[in-house]
């Protein structure tokens, strides 16, 4: 159990100033692909470990399974070249192998490892922010990566630190950094990370009245907070057929019944993959005229891998089903989390996930990797929870048998 944590606190190290900080310096292009190789491999190497976790392992495996069929299919049948889905698996199979990965590995910090977690992610971000001095001299200063680092280091002092007000307030201060250059979805995330942190007292029940009120009333300050961006894209703009966000979403919806049930095959469509080898489906909807959508990738592409949703198009009636399926699952889960603290990480990653993939894919990139692995930590709390009152049981029954021994 020592190997894997002491694996993981590396790892988390690693991670915060290569995969999100600093990962469009040179050499650090690659590391969020290696990153997740490693972890991969680790997690096949260690996979017998007394330690570890095998509930999520058939899962995992059936993932595995699914997304070979997606491979081969996108190979056989799919719209782009084969490059496009072999670029496209690296990125497809990041988010969820981080989970599974990290859920299986089940890894139990010591308070030395946390205080190392914690100080990588404070000094990762202070030193961006550092080495960014626009962020505090230009009120116009946009920086999507500032608001990732904010949230994911602000959830992170949160889970790894004691539940106190003064820890919560200063949770709260981490990712009140992020408005320094906040994106306008980044307020949104504020907002969902505020509600969790201090009025959610309880698991939210979605079946409930109350709870549907809760969400709505994030919903309502959540746009109000960014009601001008969503106006532009999702009001007005969505009548606009010049816009390309806008026309990639209404775009994706026709993919969908156009190419029942599977798709049009992986790297075809609002990722990566569709912009390095431009899609053929860009000009077959004529979208190939729409800036930002274009198939010149150094000059008008850089809006078609700006929003996750979308990207489910790809994968057909059936992919959307199957990713219903995979956060309905996850959800449950949360619920089932005894540990309020651990509970409201796991709800603040998700809808940060679900507002951020609005109007990125970091989802699939390296950036999303730190909301991935804070849900899996939260998953394992309750089998973390019955080993401790365990332990702490057999120690209690180890100490009464010394107090009788010496008693006699």
């Amino acid at each position: 159990m020592s190997q894997i944590a002491r694996f993981y606190t590396l790892y988390w190290i690693i991670y915060f100033p290569t995969c999100i900080a600093y990962n469009d310096l040179a050499g650090f292009g690659y590391v969020d692909e290696v990153m997740t190789v490693v972890l991969i491999g680790y997690t096949f190497l260690t996979r017998h470990n007394w330690s570890t976790n095998k509930i999520p392992w058939k899962e995992y495996m059936a993932f595995l399974w699914i997304l070979t069929f997606y491979i081969i299919y996108g190979l056989l049948f799919g719209r782009n070249v084969d490059n496009a889905v072999w670029l496209d698996l690296v990125q497809e199979i990041r988010p969820y192998s981080i989970i599974y990965c990290t859920w299986i590995l089940n890894p139990r910090f010591s308070d030395r490892q946390k205080t190392l977690m914690i100080g990588a992610m404070i000094l990762t971000l202070a030193s961006w922010i550092y080495v960014h001095p626009q962020t505090t001299t230009d009120a116009n200063a946009e920086f999507p990566v500032l608001g990732q680092m904010a949230i994911c280091t602000g959830m992170g002092y949160y889970l790894f630190s004691e539940e106190t007000q003064k820890n919560k307030l200063i949770a709260l201060t981490l990712v009140g950094t992020g408005l320094l250059a906040p994106k306008m979805k980044f307020m949104g995330e504020v907002v969902a990370f505020v509600a969790m942190l201090f009025y959610v007292k309880r698991q939210l029940d979605f079946k409930s009245p109350r709870t549907i009120w809760t969400i709505g009333l994030m919903m309502v300050f959540a746009l109000a907070l960014t009601w001008t961006k969503f106006e532009v894209y999702y009001v007005d703009g969505w009548e606009n057929e010049e816009l390309a966000r806008p026309m990639t979403y209404k775009t994706a919806w026709k993919i969908l019944w156009d190419y029942f049930p599977f798709g049009p095959g992986m790297g075809t469509f609002a990722c990566n993959a569709a912009w390095k080898y431009y899609s053929p489906l860009y000009y077959e909807y004529h979208l190939n005229n729409i800036w930002g959508l274009g198939g010149n990738q150094l000059k008008d592409g850089m809006f078609i891998c700006d929003a996750f949703y979308p990207t489910l198009a790809q994968f057909g009636v059936a992919g959307v089903i199957l990713f219903y399926v995979f956060w309905k699952r996850r959800l449950r889960a949360f619920n089932e989390i005894e540990d309020m603290k651990y509970y409201r990480v796991a709800m603040m990653a998700f809808f940060c996930l679900a507002i951020e993939q609005t109007a990125d894919t970091s989802f699939l990139s390296g950036k999303g990797m730190g909301y991935c692995m804070l849900i899996a930590l939260c998953l394992n709390a309750n089998i973390n929870q019955e080993e401790e009152e365990e332990e702490e049981d057999e120690e209690v029954e180890e100490e009464v048998e010394r107090v009788k021994l010496a008693d006699s």
